[in-house]
């Protein structure tokens, strides 16, 4: 059946997408949707790539976020960004099926390069903890997240913190995962995340933690720093071309 909807060929080429994107979240403890959001729509439509990454992301974070012993303490803390994060994940996601794919791509580009810039060049912004900072936050990055299944404006927000290390991972993993079942429901509830695709999106919960654990493994033997300037300068790229595309196309 998932043959008959998308063929071998594109399957096999999905699955190595989602390999290579865990692949990336393992090396670095961030990345996956970014990279399956710039690897996935050269393949299928950006809609259907989408609602495959909905799942994996809710797998993967989910035990990111059990990792951490004070996993409790980081839930409570950071409440106030997790309520606005599932609303507007959720009501984004609802957008996804009266705009037009030119445009949604555009979107994702936008998010690709917002993250990429911030990777290369690991900017700052003077935030808190307080309510209003959680709440903007969570709102700003529930509304990219439910229309790409890319959180940028999250892992700025938390890099721009001055917590500990093991706060930051837990955080981002809470945060994302709370994204992804907002995105996760809203899929449900406009029928993009149905029996097709929710069958390859199970798929790509294995493929995905397949690449995460082969990530884990190789990142001993990575120059990291290289690599990462490499992926994310070809993330902006990717994220510019879209944009550009969109505008040259709409005059």
């Amino acid at each position: 059946m998932i043959f008959e909807t998308i063929g071998f060929v594109t399957f096999a080429s999905v699955m190595l997408g989602l390999v290579l994107s865990g692949s990336v979240k393992g090396i670095f403890g961030i990345g996956f949707p970014v990279v399956a959001m710039a690897i996935l729509p050269l393949f299928i439509p950006p809609i259907t790539a989408i609602a495959i990454i909905a799942l994996p992301i809710v797998v993967t974070n989910l035990q990111q976020l059990l990792s951490e012993k004070n996993w409790r303490e980081i839930v409570y803390r950071y409440k106030y960004m997790a309520c606005f994060m599932l609303l507007a994940s959720f009501l984004s996601s609802q957008l996804l099926t009266q705009i037009s794919v030119e445009l949604i791509s555009a979107v994702i580009g936008f998010a690709l390069a917002l993250f990429a810039i911030y990777s290369l060049f690991n900017f700052t912004i003077p935030v808190t903890a307080h309510p209003a900072w959680q709440i903007l936050a969570g709102a700003s990055s529930g509304l990219l997240s439910g229309m790409t299944g890319i959180q940028s404006t999250a892992i700025i927000y938390f890099a721009s913190l001055n917590i500990s290390k093991n706060e930051f991972v837990g955080g981002v993993g809470y945060i994302f995962l709370i994204g992804g079942l907002g995105l996760t429901i809203g899929l449900l509830n406009n029928n993009l995340l149905n029996s097709s695709t929710g069958m390859l999106s199970l798929f790509g919960v294995l493929f995905s933690v397949v690449g995460f654990k082969l990530g884990s493994l190789l990142r001993p033997y990575i120059h990291s720093e290289l690599f990462k300037k490499l992926l994310f300068l070809l993330m902006l790229i990717i994220g510019m071309k879209q944009i550009y595309q969109f505008f040259a196309y709409s005059i």
